[in-house]
């Protein structure tokens, strides 16, 4: 078969949480079917990875044609203008249409599909999010699936009510009013809708309720994040994740203010490298002002970080989806700490291969106790592994996902 995959960023490298999706989904359907790529060029995920856009754009594209067929870029014309995103935003807000999917819709885009879908057969179109659905108009009665990475107007409403701020909190339950509406609307447009998580499908039903939702959840490369014969530092943490994302910078802010003290008072030597690319300047500020903690940015390889951790904590308390971050954790043995809103979409058990914790008092002794037990560490890190090993591997993640594509281009699934 031939399939067009539409992306909102270009799926290489995978290096953030919902490339690390999209690469390795796009890689296992094109083991058996021929897969042309269309991706949006979002340039602050290219130049973060290469020295220059022009260079970040011809590895991206020479890498994905080692196993894609046709791959195309195109630039996002209204953040590129004059005044970009804020005007972009306000546009949206005038027209009564949700940014998340007025930004990435323009003419360029819209007439480069429609060259693609006249000049080649697809069986079926692959938009890897909801924000590309204005451009299903220029697929015509072409089958289509629809790709979920969050239920993203539920992760709006979850944002309206944790931010502190009544302006912004208007604003962002505005614009999950609008998404979600053009998630009612559009569904019926697409033959199957493809979430991370059996949670996010029942998300997504209770107020789509008439149509097809299957799971794929997300996935690791398990021989790439292994556990390595590191020697542990003493009393260390780590977060990593791309920084530049609200709920993880949220998260680190908030575990720094509230639990950082207690911690240090219960150990003093204690450490914490947070890792990821983009880290904004009031975070670097904050973490400056407390001993023990180092904000590193961008790092080529973050295993050795992780490795070399004694705990790594997740304490994101914001966002949907599943969070990739914590599988990476989980697949090379580790001892996570986590938020349970970070765990949504994982199969994990308090207790078993994950501690969970809420409040800061239950950070604190969570952490306190696990950095005194190394065995016990070692216990939550090898039922970590056998979790991810048995359920989250992408090469039998790939193998279902390509299953399900297959099936919806066969007619099913409407």
């Amino acid at each position: 078969m031939r399939f067009l995959w539409l992306a909102h960023a270009i799926p290489y490298p995978p290096k953030a949480g919902f490339l690390i999706r999209s690469y390795y989904l796009l890689r296992e359907l094109a083991r058996e079917h021929t897969v042309d790529v269309l991706a949006m060029i979002q340039e602050q995920w290219v130049t973060t990875q290469f020295p220059s856009l022009e260079s970040g754009l011809a590895e991206a594209a020479r890498h994905l044609q080692t196993f894609c067929n046709e791959v195309q870029f195109v630039p996002i014309s209204r953040v590129n203008r004059p005044g970009g995103k804020l005007r972009t935003a306000l546009e949206a807000l005038v027209r009564g249409t949700p940014y998340a999917t007025y930004w990435l819709d323009g003419q360029h885009a819209r007439q480069t599909v429609q060259e693609l879908v006249a000049t080649h057969h697809y069986d079926l179109i692959h938009f890897d999010q909801i924000g590309l659905v204005p451009l299903r108009v220029a697929t015509g009665d072409r089958p289509a699936t629809l790709g979920h990475h969050n239920i993203e107007s539920h992760m709006l409403f979850r944002r309206a009510e944790n931010t502190g701020n009544p302006l912004l909190r208007a604003y962002f339950r505005r614009e999950a009013r609008l998404l979600r509406q053009v998630e009612i609307v559009s569904a019926p447009r697409f033959r199957i809708h493809i979430t991370c998580s059996e949670l996010d499908s029942t998300r997504l039903r209770a107020f789509v309720p008439a149509i097809n939702v299957e799971s794929i959840p997300n996935g690791v490369d398990c021989d790439y994040f292994r556990p390595l014969p590191a020697r542990e530092n003493e009393n260390s943490l780590v977060f990593a994740g791309t920084m530049n994302w609200y709920p993880n910078v949220d998260a680190m802010k908030s575990f720094i203010n509230s639990v950082w003290a207690g911690l240090q008072r219960n150990i003093p030597s204690i450490t914490l490298d947070i890792v990821g690319s983009n880290p904004p300047r009031s975070l670097v500020t904050l973490a400056n002002a407390h001993p023990g903690i180092t904000v590193h940015g961008y790092v080529e390889d973050v295993r050795p970080y992780l490795a070399a951790a004694a705990i790594v904590i997740c304490p994101i308390r914001d966002g949907g989806g599943t969070k990739l971050k914590l599988l990476d954790a989980c697949a090379m043995q580790k001892c996570i700490v986590a938020h349970p809103i970070a765990c949504e979409g994982i199969d994990v058990s308090d207790g078993v291969d994950v501690v969970l914790a809420t409040e800061p008092r239950e950070w604190i002794d969570a952490i306190s106790r696990l950095l005194a037990d190394a065995s016990t560490r070692a216990s939550f890190g090898i039922n970590a592994r056998r979790l991810v090993e048995a359920q989250y591997s992408y090469r039998s993640i790939g193998s279902r996902f390509r299953s399900l594509i297959e099936y919806a281009a066969n007619g099913h699934g409407i």
